[in-house]
Formats: C-alpha cells, structure tokens, sequence
C-alpha cells in the first residue's frame, strides 16, 4: 500500500515539475484548449482522491476485517503490484496508439508520463517484431531507426498498447503540447483506437535470488 502510495506521489511530482515549463505554451492556448486542460486535471484529481478513498477502506478492512477479507485484499494488492511491476500480461478495455514519422526518446518519455497521469494502469511498445513492457525502471533512447526501449531497439512506426479509461486517455495525449501536438509538428502522425481487447503480453522477467 505505501509502494502504491510513493509511485503515486512520485507521478504527481513529475506533473507539478513539468507544468512550470508548459506555461508559456498554455498561455498561447485558445479557451477552448484551457478548458480542457482543466477539466482534465479536475479529472485527475478526483481519480486521485477516489484512489485514497479506496487505500483507506483497505486500510480499515485488513485492521478491522477477517482473515478472509485480509487475505482476498491481500491478493487484490499483489495482482496491483503485478500489473506495475509489469510481470503479469493483461488483458482489458483501452486504446491503440500508433505512432509513425521522426520519433524521439524524449516525446516518449513524455508520452508515457501523461499516459500514467491519464491512469493508465499498463502499457506495451511494440514494432513489427518485438513487444516491450513499460515499467517504472524503463528507459528510452533515440537510434538512428527508431527508438531504444531498455536496450530493445524498435523500429517506427510503433504501437503503444494501453490499459485504462480511453475517455480520459485519448483528451490528455490530444491536448496542446500533448503526444499528438509534438509528433504532429516533426511531420509524424498518431492514430488513436479505443478497444474493449488490448492485449498487453509482453512481461518484465523476475528477478533471479
């Protein structure tokens, strides 16, 4: 529960850190860009408060509750740490967004940023060939074909498999200076699906003792 709670506190740290450089960018933006901006942070915060709302109903269940009830939330919060930790495929309802044209590393980086702010709860990047987990420990880097993803090089274009709400995901990569602006503007395109069947299989292997 307290890895949970620093992982969300260390993304909204993240957030706060680079909203200070995107004040000159929202300063240009039209009304109807700023109202969704906003709207979309009131979004995130009553994501947020929903989340400590349901850890401290947690909480009060494994101090007040029985074995049976400790055990089953015991087992909820290990398959949440799973899906994190990225050690276990997931399958669920979510978006498609592939990416095609000049690519960085750090429009990615950027990209899986406002994807966890958008509560994504799991991604994969894949190319033609191969499948990546995004996982707290993943880094990226620029390669003269594409991207390097933990030492995995991909070729563009590329597809990001995300797990999570596509009515909050799909506004917060289209607002300006968002995944859609940035690679719109090196001359690339994003395409966006929503499913009910994003398949994420890619897994990051335990760690051998």
């Amino acid at each position: 529960m307290i890895t949970v709670l620093f992982i969300l506190l260390g993304f909204a740290t993240t957030a706060a850190l680079r909203g200070s450089s995107a004040d000159t960018l929202l300063s240009n933006a039209r009304q109807s860009d700023l109202v969704s901006v906003l709207d979309d942070l009131a979004q995130r915060e009553a994501r947020l408060q929903s989340e400590i709302s349901r850890l401290e109903t947690s909480r009060e269940t494994l101090l007040g509750g029985d074995q049976y009830q400790a055990l089953n939330e015991a087992k909820l919060r290990a398959k949440a740490l799973g899906l994190l930790a990225g050690t276990e495929p997931v399958l669920g309802s979510g978006v498609s967004i592939v990416i095609s044209g000049n690519l960085t590393a750090s429009t990615l980086i950027d990209a899986m940023q406002e994807l966890r702010d958008a509560g994504a709860t799991a991604i994969q990047i894949s190319d033609s060939n191969l499948d990546v987990r995004i996982v707290a420990n993943t880094w990226f880097s620029t390669s003269p074909s594409g991207v390097t993803v933990s030492g995995t090089a991909l070729k563009v274009p590329i597809t990001l498999s995300v797990i999570g709400d596509s009515s909050v995901i799909v506004p917060a990569i289209q607002i300006p200076g968002g995944l859609v602006d940035t690679v719109g503007s090196g001359g690339g395109t994003v395409n966006i699906t929503s499913a009910d069947d994003i398949n994420i299989s890619a897994v990051v292997p335990m760690p051998v003792s």
